[in-house]
């Protein structure tokens, strides 16, 4: 199997969302790019979510030294992704900062305070719309390096938080709860109250806060959609969008999230997708 074709299994079998955002890319080398470095992220998180495998985590961390020192591991994922780094030229750090987060998941680090949770955003999540800058917005990349960075990451953010949102029911099966402490007690939410799957209005209340921190990330990014390629704007805005519609679907479905997963159907996406053409018209990034 070629090294991209194994790439884009990955993704394909693990994200329809992202799948169908990211195929929309015109560019050939951009698409790839993507499928690679989510590719990555998948594996890791993989590693950890699925097998439980910190040594798989610390493989990880020697083979991304070795990739981007040249000493590329005879792997389609690593020679794609060696590629990758070689046409979009990145650094390591974000890579190794996810390895970091999915370490501190693994160890079960507490969650304390919203400081806890906003850097632990930034590891697992932030860290992915770093590595995507440089594919995405390959000229804003190297004009406004800070700016973009911070797109990045705020954009990373806004789905780990969505993601936090929609996997409820699972990490508590998983005795996992991504809520940090400080603000369950301002809520007056215990974790008895979280297992029994009671939605309480003090938890909608909860949802909400976190709904609302979530939307404000996603505008940092839609306020800059102007910075990114044309030829990788309606892909990536699509990706977000697609997203964001799960927080519309937990209220859609009266706060269900702590018994049910909530996702984004095939018609919703087609409805969706006649409003992001036409928003992206209106804004002059799209013919």
């Amino acid at each position: 199997m070629d090294k991209y074709e194994y790439v884009e299994n990955i993704i394909a079998e693990s994200s329809t969302t992202f799948h169908k955002a990211f195929s929309m890319i015109e560019d050939e080398n951009k698409r790839k790019a993507v499928y690679t470095i989510y590719a990555f992220c998948r594996i890791a998180d993989d590693a950890v979510d699925i097998d439980e495998d910190i040594k798989k985590i610390e493989e990880l961390e020697e083979k991304i030294a070795k990739t981007f020192a040249g000493d590329v591991p005879k792997e389609p994922l690593f020679e794609a992704l060696y590629e990758t780094i070689m046409r979009y030229p990145s650094d390591k750090e974000p890579y190794l900062k996810l390895l970091e987060g999915l370490r501190d998941d693994y160890e079960k680090k507490p969650i304390e305070t919203e400081k806890d949770l906003d850097e632990y955003a930034y590891k697992v999540a932030g860290t992915v719309g770093i590595m995507l800058i440089p594919v995405l917005a390959s000229k804003s990349h190297k004009e406004k390096p800070k700016e973009m960075r911070k797109v990045g990451i705020e954009l990373g953010k806004a789905m780990q938080l969505t993601n936090i949102l929609r996997d409820v029911k699972d990490d508590l099966q998983k005795q996992r709860v991504y809520f940090p402490e400080e603000v369950l007690g301002q809520f007056k939410i215990r974790i008895k109250t979280l297992i029994t799957g009671t939605v309480t209005p003090e938890y909608q209340s909860l949802v909400e806060h976190y709904i609302d921190k979530a939307k404000k990330k996603y505008k940092v990014f839609y306020e800059n959609l102007e910075l990114f390629d044309k030829d990788a704007v309606f892909a990536t805005y699509a990706a977000a969008k697609f997203y964001e519609a799960i927080l519309e679907e937990i209220r859609r479905g009266g706060y269900s999230n702590i018994t049910r997963r909530h996702y984004v159907g095939k018609f919703r996406k087609w409805r969706l997708l006649k409003k992001i053409k036409k928003d992206l018209k209106k804004r002059g990034l799209l013919t």
